[in-house]
């Protein structure tokens, strides 16, 4: 998949929000960011750019900024960097339940996941 720079960086900003989301960036998160950095994100972020965003909060960036199909791997990185401290704060949840309410159009940033996962294969 072809994507630029402003689509990696805005992968990784987002990446550095669900970190963010429980109000504290622990070792393992910021080790899953570097990882995605380093599977994404190219040349299009410095290491101390990247600090600086996992030390004080990351630029504004949305899913739809990014390429079709590369939203939903997002969706699956998220879920992953939640998990990877091993507690799921319900603040990391309402996050990513943002970034997907603006996500699927006609859906409240308060839907559930899974109301909107189940609402999505209804209509196929």
């Amino acid at each position: 998949m072809e994507i630029t720079d402003t689509q990696r960086r805005s992968f990784i900003a987002l990446a550095c929000k669900m970190a963010w989301a429980d109000g504290v960036v622990v070792a393992e998160e910021r080790d899953f960011v570097r990882n995605l950095v380093e599977r994404f994100g190219g040349c299009a972020i410095s290491e101390s750019e990247l600090d600086q965003w996992l030390e004080s909060g990351a630029p504004e960036a949305a899913l739809k900024d990014l390429p079709e199909g590369m939203d939903q791997l997002f969706i699956y990185e998220a879920m992953r960097l939640m998990e990877v401290d091993g507690e799921i704060a319900d603040s990391e949840l309402e996050q990513l339940n943002q970034l997907m309410g603006r996500l699927f159009d006609g859906h409240s940033p308060k839907t559930p996941i899974a109301k909107i996962k189940l609402g999505k294969r209804q209509r196929q």
